[in-house]
């Protein structure tokens, strides 16, 4: 079995939640183990996708990833 690139798990993956923030992001898979990790696609407005692989934060009170230096709760995230 070859690893899979972030591309190929975005592209091969439906959209699980929107958020409108950062010309758009769709969040496609959630990785779960010891850390778990978000893959993304970002600029989806804008036709510049790039495609990411975050870790997902707990907090106290909630649930975040960084994405260009910004927090983005999971909790602003849309369902699809």
């Amino acid at each position: 079995m070859t690893k899979q690139t972030k591309k190929q798990i975005c592209e091969n993956s439906a959209t699980i939640a929107y958020y409108s923030g950062s010309g758009g992001l769709e969040a496609k898979h959630i990785e779960y183990g010891i850390n778990d990790y978000i893959y993304l696609v970002a600029g989806t407005w804008y036709g510049q996708r790039s495609y990411h692989r975050l870790k997902i934060h707990y907090g106290a009170k909630t649930c975040y990833v960084r994405l260009f230096g910004r927090r983005c709760l999971l909790s602003e995230f849309i369902r699809s």
